[in-house]
């Protein structure tokens, strides 16, 4: 924004994450049992300052943000201090008004409603590197974790604040798969979640499972599995691959916050 618009200057901005505790009551016993908690939409206010020369020069400004604002889609956004973070989110209204009688500054701020609930990370697991990650992912020092692996039996690390569940929470992931063998099995033993494709292969072929639908070379192939998914719990989860003589499996998803 402030490179299109350089008589704004950002101020910075902060986030609310919003919890929402379900709870059922019954009408026999006191209190409310606990059903879970959902997050709603993310809210985000960005600060802003505009320089102007005067009350006309202010007015062409104004056109020009609320016209950046104006075209009703998500709006891609990142601030300086969490730049491997990105955000999707639409603006609320807001005003732009002068500082005080006889300033041609202006302040203003924009509440963008982040629908997702969630911040995620800039590139992918399949595409991290030193370069992507910043404080507040969930990186420990010098650690550099993998998402393609060849091995039986190996651990996939996920950084996010929140398990990645492509069944009930519709998270993104992919698993990109490359095997030879009669079938790919795939299990994490850290939460039960397995799938498996029954077949096999070229190894030219490509097998992809994205989130609950399968895919060989591009075209629909659910039929010839067990229908199952997998889960990654937040920190470290213990993978098993067996069925395949050999394979190479890319897990491949953002990282998600929810600050």
């Amino acid at each position: 924004m402030t490179e299109r618009l350089p008589n704004v200057e950002y101020m910075g901005g902060d986030s609310t994450p919003t919890f929402n505790n379900n709870y059922q009551d019954d009408v026999t016993r006191d209190g409310s049992h606990f059903k879970g908690t959902t997050f709603g939409k993310l809210i985000f206010t960005a600060n802003f300052l505009l320089r102007s020369r005067d009350y006309y020069d202010q007015k062409l400004l104004r056109h020009e943000i609320y016209q950046l604002f104006g075209d009703r889609e998500l709006c891609q956004f990142r601030t300086d201090i969490d730049l491997q973070k990105v955000m999707y989110g639409r603006p609320t209204s807001f005003e732009i008004k002068f500082i005080a009688d006889g300033s041609d500054d202006s302040l203003f701020s924009i509440q963008f409603e982040i629908p997702s609930g969630y911040k995620y990370s800039l590139v992918r697991s399949d595409e991290i590197d030193v370069d992507h990650t910043s404080f507040g992912m969930n990186f420990k020092l010098n650690e550099k974790p993998v998402h393609q692996q060849t091995a039986n039996h190996f651990k996939i690390y996920n950084p996010s604040d929140i398990a990645i569940d492509p069944y009930y929470q519709r998270h993104d992931l992919m698993l990109l798969i490359q095997f030879l063998g009669s079938s790919y099995q795939i299990t994490n033993n850290t939460n039960g979640t397995n799938y498996q494709y029954n077949g096999a292969i070229k190894s030219s072929d490509s097998l992809v499972l994205n989130g609950l639908s399968t895919t060989l070379n591009g075209n629909p192939a659910s039929q010839n599995t067990n229908f199952g998914y997998i889960k990654l719990e937040k920190g470290w989860n213990d993978i098993t691959v067996s069925g395949a003589t050999s394979h190479t499996t890319t897990f491949s998803f953002p990282f998600v916050y929810i600050d």
